[in-house]
């Protein structure tokens, strides 16, 4: 399974082809009753790959937490590996997210025929990491997509409150950015949330 970058978008070019080759894996905390998790066989590698935690296949749930490898640089470039963990929350979707993005500005536009906006919660923490140079949450990109594997293109963008939305801050290590995300997505559809850095993916479920 490759490995999951978090690359600053300064140095973003430099790490690319070092950011391929490195393996990892994504560790997801989960609330379900131990008697109902699924193992899959140890001999069949094409099970195991299918229900890795993170793949399409297998996204993450709704308030389980994934904790990732991460790389990003310094201001010269170096890489500096990390990690963090990550946790979707507070899903509302439809005439009830739109109606509270209005709460939050009125100016907010509503979700073209046949779509719908999601707002929800994303926490991340930088559980490893440097204590003098900055992982900057920016780097993540949060794309729909919906079930018909296709990439959600979102003709309107959310805004909230000062403060309460997620991304562009500095964390070091042990620090941490919660904040609301908006995004459109369509109608009733079982629709995932792709979090990646342009080399490596991990998967949401909305419910």
């Amino acid at each position: 399974m490759k490995k999951l970058h978090y690359v600053s978008l300064i140095g973003l070019s430099s790490l690319m082809l070092a950011a391929c080759s490195e393996p990892s894996d994504v560790k997801v905390e989960s609330n379900a009753d131990a008697s109902t998790e699924i193992e899959a066989s140890s001999t069949v590698e094409s099970v195991k790959e299918a229900s890795a935690p993170g793949k399409r296949s297998n996204p993450v749930a709704i308030g389980e937490s994934a904790t990732w490898d991460v790389m990003y640089s310094d201001s010269e470039y170096n890489a500096i590996d990390g990690t963090v963990t990550t946790t979707i929350s507070n899903v509302i979707r439809g005439e009830e997210a739109y109606n509270d993005l209005v709460s939050y500005n009125e100016f907010n536009e509503p979700a073209p025929d046949g779509y719908e906006w999601v707002i929800f919660d994303l926490a991340l923490t930088l559980d490893e990491g440097s204590e003098d140079d900055p992982f900057n949450t920016a780097t993540i990109m949060m794309t729909p997509v919906a079930s018909d594997g296709s990439e959600v293109a979102q003709t309107s963008y959310a805004t909230f409150e000062d403060g309460t939305e997620f991304g562009w801050k500095d964390l070091y290590k042990g620090g941490n950015d919660s904040g609301k995300v908006g995004l459109i997505i369509p109608e009733g559809d079982d629709t995932l949330i792709e979090l990646s850095d342009m080399n490596t993916s991990v998967f949401y479920s909305l419910k």
